[in-house]
């Protein structure tokens, strides 16, 4: 029996880093999971991935001529086309500049891609997940921030610098919160993990009964997870609160049907669990603000794909373009 031949995905994250060798048809055969603060350095990280080959390969029966390659997605400005870190976000260390597609093909000796980790999740949805049989989809990653991808005609929209589709900076309201990005409005200063749990401080504060049982019942932090139980236990506090974060992101969506009338949105991350209790208000500001014809055209959907997303979109770079 021959081996298939697989391509290595690295989902660069905050926290983790992921490694994993995926088949063409995106099943991850073997993956390990590499802590990012000790390989917060281009050099550290270069060397950490170099060994999870290893260890892939040697545990994964894969013989070093079966891997196709490593793809990257890693989070911030990335210039896809040429490989370069232009800004990491949420990663220590302070990335700017890093030619960090030179640097894996120098340490590891192979061919090497990198692109921002929405554009790649962007991907495999489209490939493999909830875009299947579409041409034209926009992906958009709802948690901490608010990262987006956008697939047209089978291929990736990365713009004259290879930083196109940085959804989450859509201006919703210029006198709005302030954003993680140092501007005023946009539409993540609305709709991610700090403003639910801004918006869940405050109702507390108001006496939401119903959200301080269950926090208390946790025994752990705030989290939107709590606040999405709460809501579903019928806390009118919380259950306003998923409304206006529904009603804020389609204000969002409202604006990218205009501009590039997708077939297909696709949810993702952490907080789209939540989507049957911000629907409603989602919905709402996208019969208000867009035109009937293109938001009918446009199907919203939640992602597929899952928390194996990152390395599987990863992965698909090597098809990019191939339809």
């Amino acid at each position: 029996m021959v081996t298939p031949r697989c391509t290595v995905g690295v989902d660069f994250g905050g926290t983790n880093i992921r490694v994993g060798l995926v088949t063409d048809q995106g099943r991850v055969i073997r993956r390990v999971v590499l802590r990012t603060r000790d390989h917060a350095t281009p050099a550290a990280f270069v060397q950490g991935v170099r060994r999870a080959i290893d260890h892939l390969a040697s545990h994964g029966g894969r013989r070093p001529n079966r891997i196709r390659g490593v793809r990257v997605g890693a989070p911030g400005l990335i210039d896809g086309r040429h490989g370069t870190v232009h800004e990491l976000v949420n990663v220590p260390g302070g990335w700017r500049g890093v030619p960090l597609r030179r640097l894996l093909r120098q340490g590891l000796g192979r061919c090497c891609e990198v692109d921002n980790d929405a554009n790649v999740v962007a991907l495999g949805e489209w490939r493999l997940g909830a875009g299947r049989g579409t041409r034209d989809s926009l992906y958009l990653t709802l948690g901490t921030g608010v990262g987006g991808g956008i697939v047209s005609n089978g291929q990736l929209v990365r713009g004259a610098l290879g930083t196109a589709a940085e959804l989450g900076h859509t201006l919703i309201d210029p006198r709005g919160p302030r954003c993680g990005c140092g501007r005023r409005g946009c539409l993540e200063a609305f709709v991610s993990t700090a403003s639910v749990l801004r918006s869940a401080r405050l109702a507390l504060r108001h006496g939401d009964r119903i959200l301080a049982r269950i926090m208390t019942q946790s025994g752990g932090p705030l989290t939107p997870a709590l606040v999405a139980r709460a809501a579903a236990a019928g806390s009118r506090f919380s259950l306003e609160i998923w409304r206006q974060v529904g009603y804020h992101l389609g204000l969002g969506l409202a604006s990218l049907i205009h501009t590039l009338n997708p077939e297909r949105i696709i949810l993702g991350g952490g907080m789209a669990g939540a989507f049957r209790l911000f629907r409603g208000g989602m919905r709402e500001a996208i019969r208000a603000r867009a035109f009937k014809a293109p938001a009918g055209a446009a199907q919203i959907v939640r992602a597929q794909l899952g928390d194996r997303a990152g390395i599987v979109g990863a992965a698909m770079l090597v098809w990019e373009g191939s339809g």
